[in-house]
Formats: structure tokens, C-alpha cells, sequence
């Protein structure tokens, strides 16, 4: 039998260097502190540097949470406790085992090799103890960074969706759609452990520069 989509219990997924940790209420202000930052939006459908929108934000995602819509959760440093920023899966298909993802990092953390173990160990929950067949990420066409680093990981470019969203402003946004499906994971979780072990040891300009992999969060 199939582990049921969404998954119960919401589980934390502990790291070599990080921990996912399922989001709580206490959590909100070191978050809304780290998104401040205006760099983190530059490409997703809306700024949450601002402090009332990114705590509404967070309390949906709560609310989302205990409707079993989607799983949030926050990145945290096992070595001194910090957190890095928020990670998620949702749209849970259980019929036809899929879900999504998308991340977000403070800049502090770019290039730290953070956000590669997160999504390894979002793509091992969800290949190996959930048993689906496809995970995918939106990212904004226009975000080159986060194109590449998909596309590095192993995802696949599937299209643009055109008028995916509509921002804030009222303009229509179209969506660059990526996806691993379950046959590419072995090949996939291969080149995301090489580069873990490239960052156990980081360099002083590890904490520099920066990619997002997914801004659809």
C-alpha cells in the first residue's frame, strides 16, 4: 500500500548540516526579520519585505498547513541553531503522486550549499518514503539564477505557462515549469550528495553571492 498523500504526521527532516523543521507560530518573527531583505523577491510574484504582508503570509501558510494543503516548513542550521529561511511542499496530487516545491533563503546563506541539502532532503521524503512519481518547481522565466541552478540539479525544463499569475500590480506573469520524476532521482540524488560534500568543508566566499533554486513559495 502506498503512504497517503498528504502525508501524516508532518515530519521533520533532519541533515547532515541542516534540519527541516515543520513551521510554528514562534517561528514568525525570525522569518519576517530574514525577508526584509528586498534582494530574496527580486523575481518571485511578490515582495513579502514588507513586515504586516509577510506575516499574513505565514499565518495562511498555518492555516494551510492544518487543512492538510501543504506542508511548510523552516530552514534551520543544526550547528548553532539559525534559521536560514522557509521551504515547502504542496499541491499534493495523491492520485497521480506529485507535489511541488519552493524555497526561499536569506542572503547570508547563498552559495552555502544550504539549499542544496534542502532540496535533497525534500526530494528523498518525497521519492523514497512517499513513493511519488514527480515533484516540480515554478521559477519567474526572467530568473536566470534559478533556472540554472534547476536545471544543475537535474530538473527538467517542461514550458512557459503563460498568465500563470497575476501580480500584485495587476500584470499577468508567466511561469517557467521544471520537474524530476522518479525514474531521474538515483541520477539526481547522486549529483545533489557531490555537491554536499563540496560544501562540508565551505570557504571563506561560501557565505557570498547566491542562487534561490525556486521562488514559487
Amino acid at each position: 500500500m502506498l503512504p497517503p498523500l498528504p502525508p501524516d504526521p508532518f515530519v521533520a527532516l533532519r541533515g547532515e548540516r541542516i534540519l527541516l523543521e515543520p513551521l510554528r507560530e514562534e517561528h514568525f518573527s525570525t522569518l519576517v526579520m530574514l525577508g526584509s531583505d528586498p534582494r530574496i523577491w527580486e523575481h518571485f510574484p511578490e515582495s513579502r519585505a514588507d513586515i504586516a504582508y509577510h506575516w499574513a503570509h505565514l499565518e495562511e501558510a498555518i492555516v494551510l498547513r492544518d487543512a492538510w494543503i501543504h506542508h511548510p516548513y523552516v530552514i534551520r542550521l543544526l550547528e548553532d541553531g539559525r534559521i536560514a529561511g522557509f521551504t515547502r511542499l504542496h499541491n499534493w496530487n495523491a492520485t497521480h503522486r506529485r507535489a511541488e516545491t519552493g524555497s526561499w533563503l536569506h542572503p547570508d546563506f547563498w552559495r552555502s550549499g544550504i539549499n542544496v541539502e534542502s532540496k535533497w532532503l525534500l526530494l528523498r521524503y518525497c521519492f523514497d518514503d512517499l513513493q511519488l512519481v514527480r515533484v516540480q518547481f515554478r521559477t519567474s522565466p526572467k530568473n536566470q539564477r534559478s533556472r540554472q541552478a534547476l536545471e544543475k540539479m537535474g530538473a527538467t525544463f517542461e514550458g512557459i505557462l503563460r498568465n500563470d499569475r497575476i501580480l500584485p500590480d495587476g500584470r499577468c506573469r508567466d511561469t517557467a515549469l521544471y520537474s524530476i520524476i522518479a525514474e531521474e532521482w538515483p541520477q539526481v540524488q547522486e549529483g545533489l550528495l557531490l555537491r554536499m560534500q563540496r560544501h562540508q568543508q565551505p570557504g571563506p566566499a561560501a557565505a557570498k553571492g547566491g542562487i534561490v533554486v525556486s521562488d514559487a513559495v
